[in-house]
């Protein structure tokens, strides 16, 4: 199966650009700029602002992130000299954007959030403390945390209409589109990036312009539409062009090759993306370089050109490599796999899958720890606050029951003990009876979990464990067609074994607690299989169930389900077309798989498997799987389960 990661450059340096450093006698080309710093004395703030404007033209114009860091270093310094607030908190604000556009998102944070106190100690306008939350918001996008990043965007969006700041910062309208962009709320985000190309149409400013576009057609992207994407990045890669910037322009090219490469336009997606390596080459990017060698390799693995594609690809690697960048090294190792898998070199194949399995597992590792210690963190907290406020409350209410006992005869004070213990009674029981049930689930979850492991994972571990040992002695022997074969029977069990291990972590992902998810999971395990055998299929969903509550035991033998009802149509059905539809009857979900293949008689053995294994899941769960079908006249299969 082919990776279906592509990277994609996000250049959103409008908010960085957007601070205004005025000053009628500072020239305003680069060249002249670079002149007037050599030829000036560093005496006074008019210097300062010379260096923020030249170490932001430098960046943007000719992305020399070290002369730039140098220049707005020595701004920084000049200014604090001076005392002069609004240089401290621009040459901090610039600094920020030169690590955003090295990648270095915990950098740019600690920069954006240090120029934010800069400009409230400061006091400057409220426009200068809007556009600083704005890019703060930038920040907390670069490090994925894209709910934090809509609310502080938000936040300067509030601040600009509670002072009416005319006009609007366009880049705030761009932090909420792209927070909603990265949250799946793709046509929620078309909006804003509207409303941020309005106003920089207004400013005439083709660079703001070009962003704003830029995005709208990433939205449609997302939304398949590709013909509008496509036409929305032509007018930006125009306005790119007429603002010189060509960091821009190659963003813009290898957004132009990925859209035309998922609308199977092959062909025409080397050229925009060979385009934007030629730019990136010559700004010396390497990270920029190894994404476009990347999909460039994508490109020719898809048109079956495998030497390109193997040639492309390792570049991309030996960039990756050179820069340590092991996010990019673990998923070009994984293309690779994936190429050498397609051309049948399974040795090759096995050697690239390996290596990619052992920086996931670090990866995965190091994630899983730090996200466990947060959750224990958080639990003690809520804990130890819940504790607090039972004690306050508990405090409150003798105080209450001891102005009482004044008023009341010594019967009535016995009666009110009595019961007071009689309530303490009843919450200890309630208390106790909460933390058993607590217990009892994390405990069938722990089974659940150790069950799936077993049954998916042991046997095929034992089973590679075994054909490794074999092939050594295959390979001692001098047989080396056989091994070759015995290595191709470890790489399939290995990536079953991926499979399986991914399936069991999307179970038990609380963030996959909707049907919307459950279909996304399906589509992309049918897609391919549909693919190769020319089979069109659509899948269909009501609106009014997408977001609708799963359960996690529902959840999971749903997918199954499905998974081993599509696997039979490709494999059986001889199929031209199929559909896969969710809907509600009667108050339950509805799942129908149907296709127009040659069908069969259920009442009669089949080679299809798993027909008990799916009704008796579908049984497990409450719901019943019902299979209809005649030689010559397709298949329907109808699943009925409790939404």
């Amino acid at each position: 199966m082919k990776s279906l990661y592509s990277l994609r450059l996000i250049t959103f340096l409008l908010t960085f650009a957007s601070i205004d450093i005025v000053h009628a006698q500072l020239p305003k080309s680069l060249d002249s700029l670079e002149t007037y710093v050599q030829s000036h004395t560093p005496t006074d703030t008019n210097y300062v602002n010379a260096l923020l404007r030249l170490g932001n033209l430098t960046t943007k114009a000719r992305a020399n992130y070290d002369r730039a860091d140098s220049l707005l270093r020595v701004a920084e310094i000049l200014a604090i000299k001076l005392n002069f607030g609004r240089g401290i908190y621009q040459a901090n604000t610039f600094l920020g954007a030169n690590y955003y556009l090295l990648g270095k998102g915990q950098q740019t944070l600690e920069y954006l959030q240090k120029a934010l106190a800069i400009a409230e100690t400061n006091k400057l306008p409220p426009r200068t403390l809007a556009n600083a939350m704005t890019n703060i918001g930038t920040a907390y996008r670069q490090v994925n945390q894209h709910e934090k990043a809509l609310e502080i965007s938000l936040r300067s969006l509030r601040m600009q209409e509670q002072y009416n700041i005319l006009p609007r910062n366009e880049n705030t309208y761009n932090g909420v589109g792209l927070a909603l962009k990265e949250t799946k709320r793709p046509r929620e985000a078309i909006g804003y990036f509207q409303q941020a190309l309005v106003l920089n149409q207004n400013l005439k400013y083709p660079y703001g312009m070009a962003i704003a576009e830029q995005n709208i057609g990433r939205c449609y992207d997302d939304l398949n539409q590709y013909d509008k994407a496509l036409a929305y990045y032509r007018i930006a890669l125009k306005h790119a062009k007429e603002s010189e910037s060509e960091l821009l322009q190659a963003d813009i090219l290898v957004n132009t090759g990925l859209v035309l490469r998922e609308a199977k336009r092959f062909e025409e997606a080397k050229r925009p993306i060979e385009q934007a390596l030629v730019l990136n080459k010559k700004q010396e990017s390497k990270g920029a370089m190894a994404t476009d060698y990347f999909n460039l390799g994508q490109v020719y693995e898809d048109l079956k050109d495998y030497k390109l594609a193997e040639q492309n690809m390792k570049k991309a690697l030996a960039l990756a490599n050179e820069l340590e960048d092991n996010t990019k090294i673990a998923i070009y190792t994984q293309g690779l796999a994936d190429l050498y898998g397609g051309m049948k070199d399974f040795q090759q194949a096995y050697v690239f899958q390996l290596e990619r399995n052992q920086r996931m597992d670090s990866t995965t590792t190091i994630r899983t720890t730090a996200e466990v210690q947060r959750l224990m963190v958080k639990y003690e907290t809520e804990k130890k606050e819940a504790q607090i406020k039972l004690l306050q409350q508990q405090a409150k209410l003798n105080q209450q029951e001891h102005e009482r006992t004044r008023f009341r005869t010594n019967v009535l004070i016995a009666g009110g003990v009595l019961l007071l213990l009689l309530g303490a009674s009843v919450s200890a029981w309630l208390l106790n009876r909460s933390r058993l049930q607590r217990l009892e689930e994390a405990q069938q979850l722990r089974k659940q979990i150790a069950h799936d492991l077993h049954d998916e994972v042991g046997s095929t571990l034992s089973s590679i464990s075994m054909l490794s040992g074999h092939t050594d002695t295959l390979l001692s022997q001098n047989r080396p067609e056989t091994a070759q074969k015995m290595v191709q029977k470890i790489y399939t069990d290995a990536r079953q074994i991926l499979e399986s291990i991914d399936e069991i972590i999307w179970t038990i992902n609380p963030g996959n607690d909707s049907l919307h998810r459950i279909v996304l999971r399906l589509q992309e395990y049918a897609q391919p299989l549909m693919e190769s055998k020319n089979i069109q299929c659509s899948f269909q969903i009501d609106a009014a169930l997408e977001e609708a509550p799963i359960s996690m035991d529902v959840r999971r033998n749903l997918y199954l389900i499905g998974k081993e009802a599509i696997n039979n149509l490709v494999k059986y059905s001889g199929a031209t077309q199929a559909t896969v539809r969710f809907e509600r009857k009667n108050s339950q979900l509805q799942v129908v798989i149907q296709d127009n293949g040659r069908g069969f008689d259920p009442d009669q053995p089949s080679e299809r498997t798993g027909q008990d294994s799916m009704k008796q899941r579908a049984k497990s769960v409450g719901g019943s799987l019902e299979i209809q079908s005649s030689p010559g006249q397709g298949t329907r299969l109808q699943l009925v389960v409790s939404s």
